[in-house]
């Protein structure tokens, strides 16, 4: 089996702590020749330290390689638009990171240049490829909880939830400026840079697409301008409810924690993080958890999965495991959830029709 050779676009914080240890657990199936960065010292770390033989400042120096067989594009959301068109305009297969694009027209542009230079285009919606909603899914198309009523996924995370990974990269900031992910030029905030995978997981298990999305949203970072909490509703077309409740500056030492729960007609499925966790330490200064991503739902094995069945795809020329469409209406709902927020109304979603054929 030939090794297929990846180039790697955007080194910081997600790059580092899930793409690039997953590229080198799949060393017999993908070689690292290539590393990317607005921060050439980020690219060559990141290149020294994976084994890649070549770093840019310039994501199109990258590009021009004729060698490289597919991009994986880990920079944030304003870029995936433009750097994406860009990959398939100069005829490379592309893995883009989650969220696919800024806006629904931006998602709809970027599966067709995909389509018009027949290149695949894979959005890394890493939850798809983790174990546990996998069997989440596949126990309610046996039917063991009936028709799908309600979907509901809280997430939480503290400020310093990186601290704990030691990972070296952190978010890019504009000289003067603050992290991109905390400013308002660059985000909308918590709906699009981790609440989409909330409403990505809702539209699948209740397998239908939204009608309408409620939110509200709040800043409680003292640096942002953007966002970091935020709770939703989504009334699917179907009748079904998706909530959840994202919340992304918790005091140092809160516990990384998820809980999913599914109702149906017949039954519900509950998965949740806190009986996952490794253990606790408590002492005169207080409580901590120590954060173990090895087991906090198995975030690292859903790297690697969705890597290898992309790559997959590519060598076989098939279909690839996620079809961007699926990604393009969680941003959708997303969408929709920062327009309500902002509105204080609910938000009604346009019917749209999945184009012929995966990209």
């Amino acid at each position: 089996m030939r090794r297929l050779k990846v180039g790697l676009i955007g080194a910081g914080t997600i790059a580092n702590s899930a793409h690039l240890p997953a590229i080198a657990h799949l060393h017999e199936e993908l070689e690292l020749v290539a590393v990317a960065d607005i921060r050439p010292e980020m690219a060559e770390k990141a290149a020294k330290e994976y084994g890649a033989e070549a770093w840019y400042g310039d994501y199109r120096q990258l590009l021009a390689r004729p060698d490289i067989d597919f991009v994986d594009i880990c920079t944030p959301e304003f870029l995936h638009h433009e750097q994406v068109i860009a990959a398939a305009e100069a005829g490379k297969h592309i893995h883009c990171e989650k969220p696919m694009s800024a806006t629904v027209t931006e998602a709809d542009e970027m599966i067709a240049a995909a389509r018009r230079n027949n290149v695949k285009l894979m959005i890394g919606h890493s939850r798809r490829f983790t174990p546990r909603y996998q069997k989440i899914r596949a126990a309610i198309e046996r039917g063991e909880i009936g028709e799908v009523k309600l979907v509901r996924e809280n997430e939480r995370r503290a400020a310093s939830m990186y601290d704990a990974l030691n990972v070296w990269a952190g978010y890019w900031t504009p000289e003067g400026s603050k992290p991109w992910i905390a400013s308002a030029q660059f985000t909308q905030g918590a709906a699009l840079t981790n609440a989409v995978h909330e409403t990505d997981l809702a539209r699948w298990f209740a397998g239908q697409d939204g009608a309408s999305v409620y939110a509200e949203a709040r800043i409680t970072n003292p640096e942002g301008e953007v966002p970091d909490m935020i709770s939703y509703t989504i009334t699917f077309q179907n009748g079904a409810i998706g909530a959840a409740e994202v919340v992304n500056q918790l005091p140092t030492g809160y516990p990384y924690f998820h809980m999913m729960e599914v109702f149906g007609s017949q039954g519900s499925i509950r998965a949740t993080d806190p009986p996952m966790s490794p253990y606790e330490i408590w002492t005169a200064q207080g409580m901590r958890f120590p954060t173990n991503f090895a087991l906090l739902i198995h975030v690292d094995i859903a790297y690697v999965n969705e890597l290898q069945q992309f790559a997959a795809s590519v060598r076989e020329d098939t279909p690839v495991p996620l079809d961007p469409w699926e990604a393009r209406q969680a941003i959708a709902l997303s969408v929709a959830a920062v327009e309500s927020s902002r509105s204080g109304q609910i938000v009604t979603l346009p019917s749209a029709s999945r184009p012929g054929g995966a990209a």
